[in-house]
């Protein structure tokens, strides 16, 4: 029997779909499940999505492991509408990034959901009144509003909002395990920690997430990952303070089989950023429909030296000074506000092309329009898997360019350099991907194993 149904329910503690639901067996159940999600988005879910459901049905915690662009947020979806309307159920999605939650608030909306992003600035007693009298299906927040806003903490163990909590989601769940590599120190040691700037900002109270989320009674956790080794899965669910015992693992494809990857050795120092010039398109193509492109740097200045090439190898030097570029602009942690939220929009209604960015853009985005990502330079395996992930979304083929240093200095850069290693260090995999003669999608996939 699947390991989901051998899990007994829950006491009723908190809402929960109809009872004629809990009571059905497996088959019956994945059945119900299946029919409604057809009837919503017209085309069949993902075995693995119907799984997850069933989970949270159950009040099971669960950990869903699948690819980028694998459909885990519509899982939320498909388990709030199982819930009676008069109910006023309520979704809660912790977010790494405020953006991501305007991304996903946006998506939401468009999907015939009520959802709001709560930040620090737009969240006073109005919005707070609402959240409790059940106005929004879904609520996404920051790690720092869940843990730090005295006014969300009203809202969290009022009675009346808890409720109506069908389930808290824990999106992009691998930052856990990166914000402990930060708050632990031994990011200082990682040399593939550092060479991504923006992977994992410091999360001082990241620690205390247990504490605020066990106060629930019976309302189960979804985590969602695309990249999770088993270390830090384990690291996570310490984190948690969750047994794998308390856990239902729902594990689909983990990579992309409409994404080529090609691994090209660079000619030039990653400094100069050099060896993206002979990809550029051709002076002779126009902007217009030049193939939508994030281009990946592990620092944040090194996305100006990018737009620099760029616009050296379109034919207009000097262009990357202009904020309104109609070929390319840049977004790292530290871009400002504004310009972040002008570059996102701008980007996705067509009016430029390519983006010089850190690993800060895109983090969950569901881009449709991005066909090929390219990045500069050896970084964890991990990181690279998240940000080539972010093209080919429409189930088209996308293109992901790696440029990698044939040598780094105090690394591995030989398959000889690995015959004696014992430890699957981050800095080891990092130079590992850089030079095995594996097929990179087989790489990927055994660097998850």
């Amino acid at each position: 029997m699947d390991p989901i149904f051998n899990k007994q329910p829950k006491q009723k503690k908190h809402i929960e779909v109809c009872e004629t639901l809990l009571r059905q067996g497996e088959t019956e159940l994945h059945s119900h499940i299946t029919e409604k999600a057809l009837a919503c988005y017209k085309q069949e879910p993902k075995p693995q999505q119907v799984d997850a459901v069933c989970s949270l049905i159950r009040g099971n915690n669960t950990f869903v492991l699948a690819g980028t662009g694998f459909g885990k947020t519509r899982i939320s979806e498909m388990y709030f509408r199982l819930f009676e309307k008069k109910l006023k159920a309520v979704v809660l999605v912790l977010n790494p990034l405020d953006a991501l939650g305007d991304n996903q608030v946006l998506e939401k909306k468009q999907a015939g959901f009520t959802a709001i992003n709560l930040t620090q600035m737009k969240f006073d007693k109005k919005v707070a009144s609402k959240i409790i009298d059940g106005a929004f299906n879904f609520v996404y927040l920051s790690p720092e509003v869940f843990l730090n806003s005295s006014l969300f903490r009203e809202v969290y163990y009022d009675a009346v909002f808890q409720s109506r909590l069908a389930t808290i989601v824990i999106d992009e769940a691998q930052m856990i395990y990166s914000w402990g590599l930060v708050a632990s120190g031994k990011a200082k040691k990682s040399s593939s920690h550092g060479r991504t700037e923006d992977v994992a900002v410091f999360r001082p109270s990241y620690g205390e997430l247990a504490a605020q989320l066990n106060a629930t009674e019976g309302v189960p956790l979804l985590l969602l990952s695309a990249t999770c080794r088993p270390k830090a899965v384990s690291s996570i669910l310490e984190n948690l303070k969750l047994s794998e015992d308390n856990v239902v693992f729902v594990r689909a494809e983990l990579t992309r089989p409409e994404i080529r990857i090609l691994r090209l050795p660079m000619h030039h120092s990653l400094k100069s950023g050099h060896d993206i010039i002979p990809i550029i398109e051709q002076q002779s193509t126009p902007n217009s429909i030049v193939v939508p492109t994030l281009v990946y740097s592990g620092q944040r200045n090194s996305t100006f030296q990018i737009m620099k090439n760029v616009n050296k190898a379109r034919g207009t030097p000097g262009a990357e000074y202009n904020p309104r570029s109609t070929l390319i602009r840049r977004y790292h942690a530290n871009t400002g506000d504004f310009a972040k939220e002008d570059a996102v929009k701008s980007f996705t209604s067509g009016k430029f092309p390519y983006i010089a960015c850190t690993m800060a853009l895109g983090l969950g985005q569901n881009w449709k329009r991005i066909r090929k990502v390219v990045h500069m330079g050896r970084a964890d395996p991990s990181n690279i898997c998240q940000m080539i992930g972010r093209c080919g979304r429409d189930g088209k083929p996308g293109l992901a360019i790696l440029f990698m240093e044939k040598n780094r200095r105090n690394g591995k850069n030989s398959a000889d350099d690995f015959l004696n290693v014992r430890e699957q260090t981050n800095d080891n995999r990092m130079d590992a991907l850089a030079i095995t003669p594996v097929c990179l999608r087989i790489a990927f996939s055994l660097d998850n194993l």
